[in-house]
C-alpha cells in the first residue's frame, strides 16, 4: 500500500464570488495525479491551499501524516512548486536563481552547484549572463521547472507545466517526472491538454465550479471511452459539439 503524502479533508475556501466547497482528496507516494477542470474550477486555489499560500475557511490538510498549521512553512522544504507563470526573481540569471533555491532548501551546495551548468545546458539555458526577465515564456517555464525539482522534493506540484514548452523539452520533462515518481515522489499537475494527462497521469481528479465532481484511474477511464468523454460528462461540456456546429454555420454563411 502506498503512503499518503498529502491528505485534504473537507476543505472549503471562499473569496469574492468563488467558493471551493468541501474538497477531499489524497496524493500518494509513487503516483502522478492530474487536476482537470475548466478555467475557474478551483485547481489553482487547491494548489495554493496545499502550499499554505491561502488560509482555508474550514477542513484539514495533512502532510506526511501531520496537520499543516497556519503560517507553517517548514514542510514546504519537502515540496517543489512550479507556478503557472512568472517568477519573483527575474533580476537573477538562471544559475543565480537555482543557486538561491539550493540555499533555501538546504541542499548540499558543492555537489549540486557543479551540476547546475550541465542541467542548464541540457535545457538550452546556457547563456549565464542573461537575466530571467529577458527570457521568452518557454525559457521561463524551463527555469521554473528546474527550480521545482532541484531539491528532489517528496511532493512536486506543477501548475500548467507544459505551457509554451517545445516538444523535445516536454518529452524530457515527462521522463524526469516518471523517474521521480518511480523514486518515491508524489506529483500533482494541472493541465488543459487531455492528451498529456492521458500519457502522464496515473489518476485524474476533476474539479468544476469549486467542487470535486469526479476522479478515477487513467486505465479505467480509457476502458470507458477515454478522458475526453469523462471530462465532457462530468463538466456538462456536451454543448461543445452544438456550439461547434453554430460556429461553422456562421463562418460558412
Amino acid at each position: 500500500m502506498m503512503n499518503e503524502i498529502i491528505k485534504i479533508n473537507n476543505v472549503s475556501k471562499s473569496f469574492g464570488s468563488f467558493k471551493l466547497k468541501n474538497i477531499s482528496l489524497e496524493i500518494n507516494e509513487k503516483e502522478i495525479v492530474a487536476f482537470l477542470g475548466p478555467n475557474g474550477a478551483g485547481k489553482t486555489t487547491t494548489i495554493k491551499l496545499i502550499m499554505n499560500a491561502l488560509k482555508k475557511d474550514k477542513g484539514e490538510i495533512d502532510f506526511m501524516g501531520s496537520p499543516i498549521k497556519q503560517n507553517d512553512v517548514n514542510y514546504r522544504k519537502h515540496i517543489g512548486y512550479m507556478p503557472e507563470s512568472g517568477t519573483p526573481y527575474e533580476f537573477l540569471t538562471a544559475r543565480e536563481y537555482l543557486e538561491f533555491l539550493i540555499g533555501v532548501y538546504g541542499v548540499e551546495k558543492t555537489k549540486t552547484k557543479e551540476k547546475i551548468g550541465e542541467v542548464l545546458s541540457i535545457f538550452n539555458l546556457k547563456d549565464e549572463k542573461k537575466h530571467i526577465r529577458t527570457y521568452s515564456k518557454g525559457m521561463k517555464q524551463k527555469v521554473l521547472f528546474l527550480g521545482a525539482i532541484i531539491h528532489n522534493p517528496k511532493l512536486l506540484i506543477l501548475d500548467e507545466p507544459f505551457n509554451a514548452i517545445e516538444p523535445q523539452t516536454a518529452m524530457l520533462m515527462k521522463n524526469i517526472l516518471m523517474e521521480m515518481k518511480d523514486s518515491g515522489s508524489g506529483i500533482i499537475f494541472s493541465s488543459h491538454v487531455l492528451e498529456i494527462v492521458e500519457k502522464l497521469a496515473d489518476r485524474v481528479i476533476l474539479l468544476n465550479n469549486g467542487e470535486k465532481v469526479g476522479e478515477g484511474k487513467i486505465a479505467s477511464i480509457k476502458e470507458k471511452g477515454g478522458l475526453e468523454e469523462f471530462f465532457k460528462e462530468l463538466t456538462n461540456a456536451y454543448q461543445v459539439d452544438e456550439n461547434t456546429e453554430k460556429i461553422i454555420e456562421v463562418i460558412k454563411s
